[in-house]
């Protein structure tokens, strides 16, 4: 196989092209049958915003959580200084794509070169193109609920898999030894070296306001009316352009 078709293998098995394991960071918690579901219904995600920084009670379920603000779509973020808020509310926008199945919002996510580059070279390769891959996406997010469901002797196919996110949690990446944040950024663009035929990472340097790494966790609520961690813990890369952050998968 390919390098190039091990790449398009890797996007569909993980739903993010440029997410790798961080396997360093520090990994949230929560009690599922405890926690309740924060977010509404079809609630607008086109102006985010955030309250006050909520600290819980030592006797509280969240307390080993940490702090988190609530965004005005009703999820939980938690976030710290290291971390932009506005970069927090295009995690949340991004992943709500998926949990709505909302095509539009997903490609509004994407940097608008990279959404020009990928779609191209989808469909020289596999003859399909943004859509399609957009599709398989919600389709393995979708089944990594319906596995959360079904536990280790379940049968995810009895689930159908919808959920709804209530937590999300960004944190600097954890750095090997020796090892400083542009060679992480550099280290996770080397997915698309091969696939465009090119220097990506310098290219988005170039062309971008500043490149973004964070490792991130997403916690969803299930059919079953619990939470369950949906994704975590991934390393995920967004290029500031134009006052807007964009991500890559």
């Amino acid at each position: 196989m390919s390098y190039k078709k091990i790449v398009a293998a890797f996007s569909a098995a993980i739903c993010l092209l440029s997410c790798v394991s961080c396997g360093k960071g520090t990994e949230i918690s929560v009690d599922e049958k405890a926690s309740e579901s924060t977010t509404a219904s079809a609630p607008d995600k086109s102006n985010l915003s955030v309250g006050e920084l909520i600290e819980p009670d030592e006797e509280s379920e969240e307390y080993n959580l940490g702090s988190y603000r609530i965004a005005s779509d009703g999820v939980k973020l938690y976030y710290d200084e290291t971390v932009p808020e506005e970069l927090m509310f295009a995690l949340d926008k991004y992943f709500s794509s998926f949990q709505n199945n909302d095509l539009e919002a997903y490609k509004e996510s994407l940097y608008p070169d990279f959404i020009e580059r990928y779609g191209k070279f989808l469909e020289e390769e596999y003859k399909y193109g943004i859509e399609k891959s957009f599709e398989l996406s919600c389709d393995n997010l979708r089944s990594q609920m319906q596995n959360a469901l079904a536990g280790d002797e379940g049968d995810p196919s009895q689930y159908s898999g919808d959920y709804t996110i209530t937590r999300i949690k960004a944190e600097a990446p954890a750095l090997n030894e020796d090892e400083t944040i542009d060679d992480a950024k550099k280290a996770l663009f080397e997915y698309f070296r091969e696939v465009f035929d090119m220097d990506y990472y310098e290219f988005i340097k170039e062309d971008s306001d500043g490149i973004e790494l964070v490792c991130f966790y997403i916690y969803a609520e299930g059919e079953d009316g619990e939470e369950h961690r949906l994704i975590g813990s991934y390393e995920i890369a967004f290029a500031l352009k134009g006052g807007k952050y964009y991500t890559f998968g």
